[in-house]
């Protein structure tokens, strides 16, 4: 083997080292914390030890979908993330994986989801799909969440009526642009968006294109 085939044999041996690192200290973590046997969300720096977790953790299964229906399939989303539900028929917050019911999926529909401090990425915002009695959205705190979560916020156009948006620093003003599609929405916070350049202006043009919608623009 020649010098330039040693130096590529020992770049690809050191890429496989590091892969190998970082899968064996994902599974370490997982299961020093009983990951597998208690689903829950690992603290942000372990967890994202490398993006294929994360894309594992959002990315919508639709054999799950097509057997469980697509609000089964959402809750699951949620609730694997760190986030909490609320289904139509209690007043009660889910917030336990292990508590999900183990049958009748098709009695329980979604009416809350609650995202907040969760490290949920666009991509697992395709959950909202098919999604027909949901009716409040609360992003709180999502630091791994940019435009294109809220570009998949019209699948639930026809019964979303409250939505908060707040200290979720990879938002912009693009993104807020999606929710004129929002057309049952009554009551919007917004509130410590550090990407949107200009709060006041981004506020006004909702108001001229959405009018009645309440804007809060304070933690309440």
């Amino acid at each position: 083997m020649d010098g330039r085939g040693k130096s590529q044999s020992r770049v690809t041996w050191n890429i496989q080292k590091e892969i190998h690192h970082c899968l064996r200290s994902y599974f370490t973590i997982a299961v020093s914390k009983n990951f597998f046997a208690t689903p829950h969300k690992l603290p942000h720096h372990e967890k994202r030890c490398f993006w294929g977790v994360d894309v594992a953790f959002n990315r919508v299964d639709e054999e799950r979908v097509r057997l469980a229906g697509p609000d089964r399939a959402a809750a699951e989303w949620v609730l694997r993330n760190g986030g909490a539900i609320k289904w139509t028929t209690t007043s009660n917050r889910l917030d336990d994986y292990n508590m999900l019911p183990t049958t009748q999926f098709e009695n329980y529909k979604l009416e809350e989801i609650d995202l907040s401090g969760t490290d949920v990425i666009g991509l697992g915002f395709e959950h909202l799909k098919d999604l027909h009695h949901l009716k409040k959205i609360k992003l709180h705190g999502v630091k791994t969440m940019g435009d294109d979560g809220l570009s998949h916020l019209p699948y639930v156009a026809n019964t979303l009526t409250t939505l908060e948006i707040s200290q979720c620093p990879m938002v912009t003003e693009k993104g807020l642009e999606h929710l004129v599609l929002l057309k049952k929405l009554k009551t919007l916070v917004l509130y410590d968006l550090i990407e949107v350049r200009d709060m006041d202006a981004a506020v006004a043009k909702l108001g001229q294109k959405m009018p009645g919608l309440n804007i809060i623009k304070d933690e309440h």
